[in-house]
């Protein structure tokens, strides 16, 4: 019973998580015209939330590691409620930087912690159906909140939306101090056979980790995953309005439906990777194959928006390809996580964090292609060209030079062996 709690509390959170990064993308045509900003100055905004989330991630990862993951959630969702009720203090383009900064070192460890806590409740051959899981409160609070938050902003304004989230945050927060749990009473872990106690890692093991081909391009990936779901949650919204002249509520409905379909695909398609998991007991046979023929794909149908003309064509590939090509964070976290349990939240809050660096440079790359090509329409194409062949690319190394395929046994740890 605490297990199904503990999931659908994280689930939420993820939801209000998702819902707090996403909101300035449906935000951005009204706070463009109060602040008179133009499309490079509202990519700075959407970079600047990453700028301190890979430090913050980090940091914030290795510390649930000592004080337990239970107080780091809660003390991720006190500095949200906090950040997002001074949107009432936004007065121009600095203090929007600002509020955007501080709500990414509120939020860089969250996912790192997340891993973390779940690897304390739920087996190893279950851990990507129960990653995409709780991941699938992001897409449902990044999406199926849009129609909400959308109208909102219509009826009272960004600034009210903004702080109806930190709301949402401190009500997360009052019961999750009630009824969270640091890790159940029995473990959860397989049985040993013949397994000695894990010592403590040593740096040698944590950086011949970190510099493994595994990790590595585990890393580049969840890299290509980041740039894309950062194009979606500060570019979609503006490209939905401006190039197909979709209302505010028109432009809420259609992200709504395809993200949450693309979700869906999310949960599918990380389940096939436990599946076959199960079958193969092998990484390699199962969530590196999973992960690298989903990301191509992905990339193929965002290449495919430029090719099409029908705005229902447009969405449906939009749809079929962030539920492909999003799907990888998952398979990724998956692996890196199996590589020294013992510190799960540092080497997961190491990825998470670095991988960040696409939202870094995503939104600037992508406000500089749409500004200089002129015209808005061919400049989003430009930007989706570029998404496709990001993913694609990124999918065949993965494919080439992940070499996790070591045999699992059925009921020993898994063996630490990185190449």
């Amino acid at each position: 019973m605490m297990t199904r709690i503990t999931m659908v509390m994280l689930f939420v959170l993820y939801m209000i998580n998702y819902a707090d990064k996403t909101i300035a993308g449906y935000s951005a045509v009204p706070i463009m015209t109060e602040f008179s900003l133009n499309e490079k100055d509202w990519g700075l905004v959407g970079s600047s939330f990453f700028w301190f989330f890979s430090i913050a991630g980090i940091v914030g990862a290795a510390l649930s590691d000592r004080i337990g993951t239970k107080k780091m959630l809660a003390i991720m969702a006190l500095s949200w409620t906090v950040i997002q009720f001074g949107a009432y203090a936004i007065a121009g383009l600095p203090m929007l930087v600002v509020a955007r900064v501080l709500l990414g070192i509120g939020e860089g460890p969250f996912w790192a912690t997340v891993v973390s806590h779940l690897n304390k409740w739920f087996p190893e051959e279950k851990r990507g159906l129960v990653y995409s899981t709780v991941n699938f409160g992001a897409f449902v609070g990044a999406v199926a909140s849009a129609p909400m938050i959308v109208a909102l902003i219509d009826s009272y304004g960004w600034r009210f939306s903004w702080a109806f989230m930190g709301a949402l945050s401190l009500i997360w927060l009052l019961v999750w101090i009630w009824i969270g749990k640091e890790k159940p009473l029995v473990s959860v872990a397989p049985a040993k056979v013949e397994a000695p106690v894990l010592s403590k890692a040593k740096w040698s093991d944590i950086s011949g980790v970190l510099l493994s081909s595994t990790f590595l391009f585990c890393f580049l990936i969840y890299f290509a995953q980041i740039w894309g779901t950062t194009f979606a949650s500060v570019w979609e919204p503006v490209y939905l309005v401006k190039v197909f002249q979709f209302t505010n509520q028109e432009m809420a409905y259609a992200i709504a439906g395809t993200g949450l379909l693309a979700g869906l695909m999310t949960i599918l398609i990380s389940s096939i990777g436990d599946r076959f998991f199960k079958k193969h007991r092998s990484y390699r046979k199962s969530y590196v194959l999973v992960g690298g023929v989903s990301i191509i794909l992905g990339g193929l149908c965002f290449y495919g928006v430029t090719l099409v003309q029908s705005t229902v064509l447009v969405l449906i590939l939009l749809c079929l390809g962030k539920g492909f090509a999003f799907s990888v964070g998952t398979a990724a976290s998956v692996i890196v996580s199996s590589l020294l349990p013992e510190r799960t939240g540092l080497l997961v809050g190491v990825l998470s964090s670095l991988v960040t660096l696409a939202g870094i440079i995503s939104p600037l790359v992508t406000g500089s292609i749409v500004q200089s090509a002129g015209d808005i329409g061919t400049g989003f194409g430009n930007a989706m060209i570029v998404n496709g062949l990001l993913f694609v690319i990124c999918g065949v190394l993965f494919l080439l030079f992940v070499k996790r395929n070591e045999q699992v046994s059925q009921t020993a740890p898994p063996i630490s062996h990185v190449s």
